[in-house]
């Protein structure tokens, strides 16, 4: 899977990867102009679409339906560290609570973003000029 993102303007970027285009902006407290979401808000995003989509595939194996799912993603920042310190995931759905709970405990299994998360993922950083620039 690869993501591309190039410059819009001075701090929004877009996003493309095989099948979708967004741009990612920071706010304009932060000196962006708001454009798309910001970095950290696409993450809590994508814990919170890849977790609800965990929650419908372990209930649909189950052959139960999962009515007026809700998923509320929060995200607590560690500044000095600049980054989440805390990620809290709150579920509700009109299920009797013990039978919600069997299914978010299992949905754990199958979400990929909440396990990398958890799991320690090597990120590599590579410089490379562009193929036609001189130099290379």
């Amino acid at each position: 899977m690869i993501v591309t993102a190039v410059p819009l303007n001075e701090t929004a970027l877009t996003l493309t990867s095989e099948l979708h285009t967004a741009i990612a902006d920071q706010s304009p407290g932060l000196g962006g102009e708001g454009l798309g979401p910001m970095p950290s808000e696409l993450l809590l995003w994508s814990v919170a679409a890849c977790f609800g989509q965990a929650i419908r595939y372990v209930a649909a194996r189950r052959r139960q339906e999962v009515e007026a799912l809700s998923l509320e993603v929060d995200g607590v920042k560690d500044a000095k560290a600049f980054c989440f310190g805390e990620i809290v995931i709150r579920v509700s759905a009109a299920l009797p609570l013990q039978r919600l709970e069997s299914i978010v405990l299992l949905a754990g299994k199958y979400c990929f973003v909440t396990n990398s998360l958890s799991t320690p993922v090597r990120v590599e950083v590579a410089s490379a000029l562009p193929a036609d620039l001189p130099g290379r």
